[in-house]
């Protein structure tokens, strides 16, 4: 990988190898360490030239330390996480990239950061994966660099061979298992009045969340849905479970956030349950997915 890989971000060509070269170091280490080799990095050129890493981060599916994973952490969501306030950077100056395509999930949450500013985007290959590239190549100002790397691809190729079962359900891909005991909406928005769980069809709580974004400048990957879902652990299957939001007012995308709609698209709980009202942008991306809205219930 050489600079000239990325002149078409012009002078910030070397934010964007700074990035990439330590989103790859850093999911090589995942990889070393039995975990998913897939990691976002984001580094930001200064107005005198010094490049600063903003983030970086790896999937969280399988963890680091043992635990029950956190399986809304994927490269880019795992980065963005550990940034603390995304209002303090100046997202016109800094370079995200990803050591794959990224999901619909990590998509949009790119999608929130282009909000804040971002312009520069690198993929360092897709061919393990296609993504939603499709979402971002047409956002206002956005260049993208899509290269092919054989150590990303490799690293890919590895892993998806030898943990087949932890890539498919990555991507939601590990189907629910048949039949489904039956569902009864109204019983279940009860379980949670402010926040988000993910609650099983028998009403069992498996993970409640509260939305942390006022703490973190708004950081859309601390809403209370894609923490909810996170906080339940890599061992449950979200197909299977249903999504219970609570609060007051019109649940729309500012409201429910870019990375909540991108987390239930991609892993496709079963139904969302809310007593509140669903815009109808909100209700037609869920339904797209095949997840049903029960919406309005007290």
């Amino acid at each position: 990988m050489q600079l000239s890989d990325f002149d078409a971000l012009g002078d910030f060509a070397p934010a964007g190898l700074a990035a990439t070269r330590l989103a790859l170091t850093n999911a090589k280490t995942s990889l070393d360490a039995g975990r998913i080799p897939i990691a976002g990095a984001a580094v930001q050129l200064d107005p005198d030239g010094g490049l600063r890493t903003v983030t970086y981060g790896c999937n969280g599916r399988i963890p680091a330390d043992g635990g029950v994973g956190y399986p809304t952490d994927h490269g880019e969501t795992g980065a963005i996480r550990r940034i603390h306030d995304p209002t303090q950077w100046s997202w016109g100056r800094v370079v995200f990239a990803t050591t794959l395509s990224p999901c619909v999930m990590c998509t949009r949450s790119l999608i929130h950061l282009h909000g804040l500013g971002l312009r520069r985007i690198v993929v360092a290959e897709s061919q393990s994966f296609p993504g939603r590239k499709d979402l971002l190549r047409p956002l206002p100002g956005m260049q993208m660099v899509e290269l092919t790397n054989a150590d990303a691809v490799a690293m890919m190729e590895r892993f998806s061979r030898t943990y087949p079962w932890d890539w498919a359900a990555d991507i939601g891909e590990v189907p629910p298992r048949h039949p489904l005991p039956p569902l009864s909406p109204a019983a279940l928005v009860g379980v949670i009045r402010s926040g988000a769980a993910v609650v099983s069809p028998a009403g069992a709580v498996l993970a409640r969340a509260s939305d942390d974004r006022p703490a973190h400048g708004g950081n859309p990957v601390f809403a209370p849905v894609i923490r909810a879902m996170g906080l339940a652990g890599s061992a449950v299957n979200l197909r299977e479970q249903v999504v219970v939001v609570g609060g007051d007012g019109v649940l729309d995308v500012p409201s429910l956030g870019l990375s909540s709609i991108g987390a239930m698209e991609l892993f496709r709980p079963r139904a969302l349950v809310t007593s509140r009202p669903v815009a109808s942008s909100v209700r037609g991306l869920l339904e797209a997915a095949g997840i049903e809205v029960f919406a309005e219930l007290d």
